[in-house]
């Protein structure tokens, strides 16, 4: 992946500030919703074979593992704070799916629904940039709405991929309010795991 000459950083992560000493992320999350008649379907076929199945029963380290996979880059952690137990409960409650996308048995990424909201969304990094993000967007937008949803609700942040909050507004994903919030930042609290600057 290219650098920026000046830094070490990949360009896909120079927007993620450097860890601070006190440990505090700070983050402004975006939140969207979509009515269904404002969904503009965007995603083309991607040019190689995904595959989309929906994991019946996820335990905990299954999804963990997909969470960290797609979710690392981003500073996703708030999963990780659970225990194995509540974990698998809170994923196998009614009306929570998690829909995973491969191809050739390579894990792609996934989405995850709870009622009207898209919970989470990636792509793992080996296949960003080769247009899959808007067809697996569709997807999910597509199983939210025939599950009866007369809305959806979805956020990201200012640690998430550049182009999250772009991608979102294409599909049709109106801003409705934006909040600044300071958290843990998991580079301090998993250093072996969330490494910086990363590779």
């Amino acid at each position: 992946m290219p650098t920026r000459p000046s830094s070490p950083v990949p360009d896909l992560f120079a927007h993620q500030p450097p860890p601070r000493s006190d440990g505090v992320l700070a983050v402004t999350i975006t939140h969207l919703e979509l009515a269904p008649d404002d969904w503009t379907r965007r995603g083309i076929a991607p040019a190689i074979e995904v595959d989309i199945v929906r994991e019946p029963k996820p335990t905990a380290a299954f999804y963990l593992r997909l969470y960290d996979r797609v979710g690392r880059p981003w500073l996703w952690y708030e999963r990780r704070l659970y225990g194995y137990d509540e974990l698998t409960s809170l994923l196998n409650r009614p009306g929570h799916e998690v829909h995973v996308a491969r191809h050739d048995g390579a894990l792609v990424g996934y989405f995850e629904l709870y009622e009207d909201e898209v919970v989470f969304f990636g792509l793992t990094p080996e296949f960003i940039g080769r247009r899959i993000g808007p067809w697996l967007l569709d997807r999910a937008i597509e199983r939210a709405l025939a599950r009866g949803s007369s809305r959806l609700i979805l956020n990201t942040n200012t640690a998430d991929h550049p182009r999250a909050l772009d991608t979102y507004r294409k599909a049709g994903f109106r801003v409705v309010r934006s909040e600044t919030r300071e958290l843990q930042d998991p580079r301090l609290l998993w250093p072996d795991i969330y490494r910086w600057p990363p590779k």
